[in-house]
């Protein structure tokens, strides 16, 4: 049975849906994710592009030479980055699903990054200067 997520934005102006197997899941603490999310870490959810659809109009800020991150015009939520280097990706905020705990984080990404006194205590793998690609 193939798995479908959905998911939205904090006024609902705009609804997601993705289908089939996640590429992977992961904490970011990049600067620019930083940024982006308002908090010292984003977790986000890496599917193929066309595993995405979305209905309500986003806003695109090209937040780096490799990609676009989608808001919602409306509330403002940080809901999708899309990546621009032809890998043909998006990543979906995981907060904005509707069942987020379905998804549990693989790794830990530009952990360089990280904001010293912010630390999760896990297991999971580690990334100084990138993720597992």
């Amino acid at each position: 049975m193939e798995q479908v997520l959905h998911g939205h934005c904090l006024c609902g102006a705009v609804r997601y849906q993705c289908q089939g197997r996640p590429l992977g899941v992961s904490y970011c603490y990049c600067k620019t994710c930083q940024l982006a999310a308002g908090a010292p870490v984003y977790l986000g959810v890496l599917f193929a592009r066309h595993a995405v659809s979305w209905q309500g109009a986003t806003t695109a800020y090209r937040s780096s030479p490799l990609g676009l991150r989608h808001f919602c015009p409306v509330c403002g939520s940080t809901l999708f980055y899309e990546c621009t280097d032809g890998s043909q990706r998006l990543e979906i905020t995981v907060a904005t699903l509707e069942q987020p705990a379905s998804l549990p984080p693989d790794c830990h990404e530009w952990t360089d990054s990280a904001i010293p006194w912010f630390h999760l205590d896990d297991a999971l793998p580690r990334y100084p200067q990138g993720g597992p690609d």
